[in-house]
C-alpha cells in the first residue's frame, strides 16, 4: 500500500504501535489515579477533559508516523536500526523541546514532564524502526 513513495501500512502500524505504547505507559504502568495526582487536578475535571479530547488521541502517533515516514524517505532510511536511531534524534530535536516548554514556561509537573519525555523518546523510535525495517 505505496502512494508518494510511502509505505501507508507501515506508517499505519507505526502509529498504531506508538498508540499502544503510550496506553502500556499512562494506562497499565502508572495507572489513572496515579497521573491524577501527579497532575495535581481535579479527578472529575480531569476525566471529562479526557473524555472530550480522547478522539483527537489517535491525530498526534499518525501525525508523527506520517511525518517521519516522508523524512525517511527522503534521508533513504533502510533498516530498523537507522530507524530507531533516527527517531531518537528527531523527538531530542523536536517532540521533547516542545514539551519542555510546558515544564519551563507553564505549570506542567516535572514528574510528568520525564514520563512524557520517556513516552516520546520511546515512541519515536518504535515508529522509526516499524518505518525503517519494513519493507
Amino acid at each position: 500500500m505505496r502512494a508518494a513513495g510511502i509505505n501507508w501500512l507501515a506508517v499505519i502500524a507505526a502509529a498504531v504501535a506508538f498508540y499502544l505504547l503510550g496506553f502500556l505507559i499512562y494506562g497499565v504502568l502508572i495507572g489513572e489515579e496515579q497521573l491524577v495526582a501527579m497532575m495535581g487536578t481535579d479527578p472529575a475535571a480531569s476525566k471529562e477533559a479526557e473524555q472530550a479530547r480522547m478522539p483527537f488521541g489517535v491525530l498526534m502517533p499518525l501525525a508523527t508516523a506520517a511525518f517521519m515516514a516522508l523524512i525517511f524517505k527522503w534521508g533513504q532510511v533502510a533498516n530498523a536500526v537507522t530507524g530507531a536511531r533516527w527517531g531518537a534524534v528527531i523527538a531530542l530535536a523536536s517532540a521533547v523541546p516542545g514539551l519542555w516548554y510546558g515544564w519551563v514556561y507553564g505549570d506542567y509537573p516535572a514528574g510528568m514532564a520525564v514520563i512524557d519525555t520517556a513516552h516520546l523518546l520511546l515512541g519515536h523510535m518504535a515508529v522509526g524502526a516499524i518505518l525503517g525495517g519494513w519493507r
